[in-house]
């Protein structure tokens, strides 16, 4: 398929969403999982859970490291994902890391090899920047990371995120992403959250299900398990992706309501408990949420 007929297919897919109850479309529906061959199977998980929240068939796959620089793919990897997002029918989304001076330069030469229908999603504002200078016309979304708000679920109460709501209520960090030519943000479904969470003016907002991500950090603690006790908990050193096979489940129940909260690598995740689901769903319904991506399980 060649890459202007990829992007009229998305375009008339997009237009051919039905309306959702509050009268804007129904969400479109994205996969996150970070290997091909698991891709199909991911993809079937999620358009098995549609009518949970009412929308349309999978049509993104997020592919890449959101929080984990040494995970960025190699070049091969890549490739691999490109050739099985053509295979499916779906838009690439290749999701970026907060990086250093030598990984910016390994995304910007990743960006040069995408289709121009996929999409990137930023997570540091100099990555942000230096894929926009490169190529004015590259479709950017801002990440998880970008909007700070208080996710932690161990919280008892909604007054203990009172303090601070979020960053996208503020002005200055609209006008940053409308120069970066920004139009898609990335929300988490904070504890006790309601609707109202998704409501951003003049954005496309994506939603993340059925897991959030509360905190990251650059100490990978299941990584330093095997390094010699003078080089434990400190960045740097040989990844040997430890993350993908072991997780740490934290054995106390949230106090916010959340079912479960697991540490991946170095990010601590919550999983969606009645609350949040009930939240996603109130947004589906009021067509706050234009994307729903779903996590692997």
């Amino acid at each position: 398929m060649q890459p202007r007929d990829r992007e009229v297919r998305c375009l008339r897919r997009d237009a051919d969403r039905p309306r959702a109850a509050g009268g804007g479309r129904v969400p479109q529906l994205a996969v996150a999982v970070d290997d091909p061959r698991r891709l199909r199977a991911a993809v079937a998980a999620a358009q098995a859970r549609r009518e949970s929240f009412d929308t349309a068939p999978a049509t993104h796959w997020y592919f890449g490291s959101e929080f984990c620089e040494h995970l960025f793919p190699s070049r091969t990897a890549l490739q691999r994902a490109v050739a099985a997002a053509d295979r499916d029918g779906l838009t690439l989304v290749l999701m970026t890391p907060v990086a250093n001076d030598a990984l910016v330069e390994r995304i910007e030469a990743s960006a040069s090899a995408l289709p121009r229908s996929a999409e990137i999603v930023v997570n540091d504002w100099g990555v942000a920047h230096r894929l926009r200078t490169a190529d004015p016309d590259r479709t950017l979304v801002a990440g998880r990371q970008l909007a700070k708000t208080i996710k932690d679920p161990r919280l008892p109460s909604p007054a203990w995120l009172a303090p601070f709501s979020g960053g996208y209520a503020n002005g200055a960090f609209h006008r940053l992403l409308q120069r970066l030519r920004i139009e898609r943000l990335e929300l988490d479904v904070p504890p006790f959250a309601t609707a109202s969470a998704f409501d951003v003016d003049g954005f496309a907002v994506s939603v993340w299900a059925p897991y959030g991500y509360a905190a990251k950090g650059r100490i990978c603690k299941i990584g330093s398990s095997s390094r010699a006790r003078a080089t434990k908990f400190s960045p740097g050193g040989r990844c040997r992706r430890e993350c993908r096979r072991v997780s740490e489940i934290d054995a106390d129940p949230p106090a916010s309501g959340a079912t479960a909260v697991a540490q991946i690598g170095n990010t601590l995740l919550y999983r969606h408990g009645d609350t949040e689901t009930a939240a996603v769903r109130a947004g589906v319904d009021a067509g706050r949420i234009d994307r729903l991506v779903v996590t692997e399980d």
